[in-house]
């Protein structure tokens, strides 16, 4: 195994920016104003990796952390530890939950819809983070498994940020309650592309789009597609 990933920080200048969601409604609706909406984004630093899995089980250690249901927690992993050909992976079956108390254990949170948008797309809006054209060599889409956060150097955002597009879902800070349904977005899409109209997206999504999560508890929340990254800030 080569070299572990470290955490490292990555300064996201304010700016304002047109914010636009293109949102793909499967079950229910999405109770967001998805714009156009002028926003002020930025002044934080951001990960600029999403959290591996090394990067997790460090944080298992130094903070002790236990959920209150461990029902589908880090299933991937082996006694406890991931197995260390995935050190570098993106963390996955980790609930929305599990993530927050990640975040604020370093001072950090998980970045807003809007923020995660502003991340990716940059200060020119892209619709790619890499630019206004899919170019599936510069992400990890239609493929057996995830692969380590910093496999695509070519797919960064304007800013620098690795793996904003596929690879795992990313969820975001937002928990929406309509009085019906109770849920986050997920930004970015994910190595897998379901072939059916009622399996999540997947594939490579564009800036601008996002979908619904559904927050059903234990179990449920976890899922082996879908991790996240944090935001830090600035003093």
């Amino acid at each position: 195994m080569g070299k572990y990933i470290e955490r490292q920080l990555v300064f996201i200048e304010k700016s304002t920016y047109i914010y636009r969601v293109v949102h793909r409604i499967m079950e229910g609706d999405c109770q967001m104003d998805h714009g156009p909406l002028l926003i002020e984004a930025g002044g934080f630093y951001a990960d600029k990796y999403p959290v591996t899995n090394k990067m997790f089980y460090d944080f298992i250690r130094e903070s002790g952390y236990k959920p209150k249901n461990s029902d589908g927690y880090l299933r991937h992993w082996e006694n406890g530890i991931f197995k260390e050909a995935d050190a570098n992976l993106p963390v996955v079956n980790v609930s929305l939950e599990d993530a927050k108390y990640y975040a604020t254990f370093y001072g950090m949170k998980l970045p807003s819809d809007r923020q995660w948008q502003y991340m990716a797309a940059g200060p020119l809006n892209l619709k790619y983070p890499w630019g206004n054209e899919p170019d599936y060599k510069k992400c990890n889409v239609y493929s057996d498994g995830l692969t380590p956060v910093d496999a695509y150097s070519e797919g960064a955002s304007p800013f620098g940020l690795y793996d904003m597009c596929a690879n795992a879902w990313e969820m975001v800070d937002d928990i929406i309650d309509d009085g019906w349904h109770r849920f986050t977005l997920l930004r970015g899409g994910c190595y897998y592309k379901g072939n059916n109209y009622w399996h999540a997206e997947g594939g490579a999504l564009p800036n601008n789009s996002h979908l619904k999560m559904h927050l059903l508890g234990n179990a449920m929340d976890r899922n082996n597609t879908v991790g996240f990254r944090c935001i830090k800030e600035a003093e």
